[in-house]
């Protein structure tokens, strides 16, 4: 990782690493009840959180409700929503240390 760049954590390994390396996970508080996002291009403000770009990351943080720790609020999450995103998303960063 190079030493300018942000270090993120991921909700849901806890794999820490460079912020090139996640997807990064927005609230949209349009809809109701507010639903978890893909970030995208787009720069979207507030509270983020930070995900591996595998699936078992993505089951991890929903088994442990980690994206309502996160966020600090009850939300919903698509999860065939964000598991299209993973698969779609390119591969910026490396694999976590612990094999996932």
């Amino acid at each position: 990782m190079a030493a300018n760049e942000p270090e993120r954590q991921c909700i849901g390994c806890g794999y820490r690493g460079a912020q090139s390396g996640f997807l990064r996970l927005t609230v949209d508080l349009d809809t109701e009840p507010p639903r978890v996002v893909v970030a995208g291009e787009a720069v979207r403000r507030g509270r983020g959180a930070y995900l591996c770009r595998r699936r078992a990351c993505l089951d991890r943080a929903l088994h442990r409700r980690a994206f309502q720790r996160a966020f600090r609020a009850s939300v919903m999450v698509a999860e065939e929503e964000l598991a299209a995103a993973l698969e779609c998303a390119p591969a910026g960063g490396q694999a976590n240390e612990m094999g996932e």
